[in-house]
């Protein structure tokens, strides 16, 4: 039964809010009851929703509220950010010293490594083509090659600054990141 509500209220200066809801809303449950995920995300097909929750990443299937866990390095570790492959076929996060890619429904994983070993990167980023993967890491944009691992390390103009957001362009050939006073782009040379 398809039941909405709405709720008017009027506050001091005047200005009216209406919030909208609907009873049937669909919930997915976390490792803990009293924790709050971090980023959310569908896949691009729509079939799975992840987000870092204590521990791990967890994946739901949407159609059926089945999840699998993909634990991190540390047990205590919960991922920022998630990422699909455009593909759907991967699930990425930073983890402790490493970005940490996933094969989804398999045991599966690669760690690649990043500069400093107690460096969690942030923000975990695949090209649209899905030959890379990106993260900021101290003094650099660090571009790996997924297949085989090697990596080409775009400096930053300040050698101590981890940047903490990067992006691929739509046609997979640029980098960018925001930085210190400034937002860079660099051209994918390898």
């Amino acid at each position: 039964m398809n039941k909405f509500w709405i709720f008017l209220a009027v506050n001091y200066f005047g200005f009216t809010s209406i919030l909208l809801g609907q009873e049937n809303a669909r919930s997915y449950s976390t490792i803990l009851k009293n924790e709050t995920p971090n980023s959310a995300e569908f896949s691009n097909d729509g079939k799975y929703i992840a987000a870092g929750v204590y521990g791990a990443i967890r994946i739901w299937q949407t159609n059926t509220n089945l999840f699998k866990d993909y634990k991190t390095k540390l047990k205590n570790e919960t991922p920022l950010f998630v990422c699909f492959s455009p593909d759907g076929k991967y699930i990425s996060t930073g983890v402790y010293g490493a970005v940490r890619v996933w094969e989804i429904n398999s045991e599966n994983f690669t760690d690649y490594k990043v500069k400093l070993k107690n460096e969690t990167p942030n923000l975990v980023c695949f090209s649209p083509d899905g030959e890379y993967i990106a993260t900021g890491v101290y003094g650099a944009v660090r571009v790996w090659k997924i297949k085989s691992g090697e990596f080409v390390d775009y400096p930053t103009r300040l050698k101590n600054e981890t940047p903490k957001y990067v992006k691929f362009s739509s046609d997979s050939r640029f980098i960018v990141a925001s930085l210190y006073g400034e937002v860079k782009t660099w051209e994918i040379t390898h």
